[in-house]
């Protein structure tokens, strides 16, 4: 008994510190970029210093070639989006030039939000599309940096009120989908979105993806090039299980799809052509650097 009140005495004094970290290395939450990554901090493939740290993988598998980025950060705040245009103005951009701005470490696209008008569509807290559709998987970033899938259903407008009122924030929303892993565990494909988005079609996939608190994996499936064919989501959802992730969700793939890392291209999709979108997903650093 003495030693279970001296782990929980030890744990109620790390608990404050971990806080204060957190709070320490903090970025706005707005379309503002983070401080200019230390190049010393660099390696050929990984990043580190006080705020971040990132490790960068390829994996070849039955004639797939896997880009993986493991990250963590010391803030959810580092975890950003960032949009090519203003909320009221769609357009688009090449991402690499969208992740040099904001001084990304490393960056995928995002959702492409503007080829569709409908979605739960939400960036650094600001609202640019608020018309749910059940029908379509919804992925949430909350104040926590943790990641929420909302898998298509008639359910699914109250299950993100309900998420609302237990007290949340919506800081990033996103829909395209599917979702291919929640709770640790590789989703089936709906019908529905194998139809609408070709999920059983081998192809270029990017996937958004948590492993635990402030802990996530960028991903990108290669296809279309000499190196490597693709994947199907269902192949994707069985992948990114394998990497022992609890939530997965597939962003814009295809031409679309693309991993930078330090603002240069990781993946070989886009040695001649690199396809504007109008959005980003990236990590960057919350330390100054001088």
């Amino acid at each position: 008994m003495k030693r279970l009140i001296c782990l929980f005495f030890c744990l109620t004094l790390l608990l404050p510190a971990a806080l204060a970290e957190e709070a320490a290395y903090a970025l706005p939450i707005d379309f503002s970029g983070g401080y200019k990554p230390n190049p010393a901090a660099y390696t050929k493939d990984s990043y580190e210093d006080a705020s971040l740290s990132v490790r960068m993988e390829k994996r070849d598998i039955d004639g797939v070639r896997y880009d993986i980025a493991w990250i963590k950060v010391k803030s959810p705040t580092q975890l950003r989006t960032y949009i090519a245009g203003t909320p009221d103005n769609e357009v688009a951009e090449k991402p690499g030039r969208m992740a040099r701005a904001m001084n990304a470490v490393v960056a995928i696209n995002g959702d492409f939000y503007t080829q569709r008008n409908d979605g739960l569509i939400i960036r650094q807290g600001t609202t640019i599309i608020y018309d749910i559709n059940p029908e379509k998987d919804v992925l949430v970033m909350d104040e926590n940096g943790d990641l929420h899938a909302f898998l298509g259903s008639d359910t699914q407008v109250q299950e993100i009120v309900d998420f609302l009122s237990a007290g949340h924030t919506i800081v990033n929303a996103f829909t395209f989908g599917p979702a291919i892993v929640k709770d640790g565990k590789a989703l089936p494909m709906p019908d529905t979105y194998q139809t609408r988005f070709d999920s059983a079609v081998r192809a270029p996939r990017t996937v958004l993806a948590q492993v635990g608190p402030l802990e996530y994996v960028f991903a990108e499936a290669e296809g279309r090039n000499a190196i490597s064919k693709g994947v199907t989501t269902d192949q994707m959802g069985l992948f990114m299980e394998s990497l022992g992730v609890q939530t997965a969700y597939c962003m814009d793939g295809g031409n679309t799809s693309i991993l930078l890392f330090g603002g240069k291209y990781y993946d070989s999709n886009y040695s001649d052509i690199e396809r504007p979108c109008s959005d980003i997903i990236y990590v960057a650093t919350a330390v100054p650097n001088p």
